[in-house]
């Protein structure tokens, strides 16, 4: 073969690797940034679970101080019963008693409601907890294989960037501006030939055109699409006897 096509052949493979490489290093952020996003709205729920146990604990403590008033107003009521002078009094004493009564049972049935609440609360806090330190130990797991990952794909590239360089060197400068060109406007400055097709733009090949490159003596391009073509075809399994 050709040996300034071979060298083709390998910087091509060399510069796909890169793409391919550097396509995977941007992907690196993308996984830390939806673990980050996760670990977040755990922390939201969590902090959210603890406004709403203070918030809770606070309307306990105003119910339990209104406890505290109504048994001092029945208190007072009582005190009363013994100086009042008229049925009338008296009775409107015992309603006021009475309101109260049924008001305290009504408060007690409301703290009750709000402790059990507050289990809940307890629990979904404790949850929440667990979910946050999982995903703090994820995320610092997921940062340690992708810094290292990080690591071994910048060794991976520079070892092919100095391929690439010392590939480079050993073309001339023609065939040097005709690959750039090539790549920048098709994609791939090379292409296999195979069945007597291009396998750049899958377009038939003129039989000489397709015996030239076969042969590999010389750099030949594809009449259509213009890349630099190389022979290979994959082996055909035998038939079993």
């Amino acid at each position: 073969m050709n040996k300034e096509l071979e060298i083709l052949i390998k910087l091509q493979s060399v510069d796909q690797f890169i793409v391919e490489r550097k396509r995977d290093q941007q992907e690196i952020p993308k996984r830390l940034e939806s673990l980050k996003k996760e670990l977040e709205k755990a922390r939201n729920n969590l902090e959210e679970a603890k406004k709403e146990k203070k918030e809770l604990a606070l309307k306990r403590r105003e119910k339990e101080k209104l406890l505290d008033e109504l048994a001092e107003k029945i208190a007072d009521r009582k005190g009363r019963l013994f100086k009042v002078k008229s049925n009338e009094e008296y009775a409107a004493l015992l309603k006021e008693i009475e309101t109260f009564k049924e008001e305290i049972s009504s408060t007690e049935d409301e703290i009750i409601i709000m402790l059990d609440k507050d289990e809940e609360i307890a629990q979904k806090i404790e949850e929440a907890e667990k979910k946050v330190k999982e995903l703090e130990r994820i995320l610092k797991e997921e940062e340690k294989k992708c810094n290292e990952l990080i690591q071994k794909i910048e060794k991976e590239l520079k070892q092919a960037e100095e391929e690439k360089q010392e590939l480079w060197q050993n073309l001339s400068d023609r065939i040097q501006r005709l690959y750039e060109k090539l790549k920048n406007t098709k994609g791939s400055a090379v292409a296999r030939a195979a069945n007597q097709t291009c396998h750049g733009c899958f377009t038939e090949l003129p039989p000489q055109t397709f015996l030239e490159v076969k042969k590999g003596e010389k750099m030949i391009q594809c009449p259509f699409c213009g890349r630099i073509l190389y022979y290979w075809e994959e082996e055909k399994p035998q038939d079993e006897g």
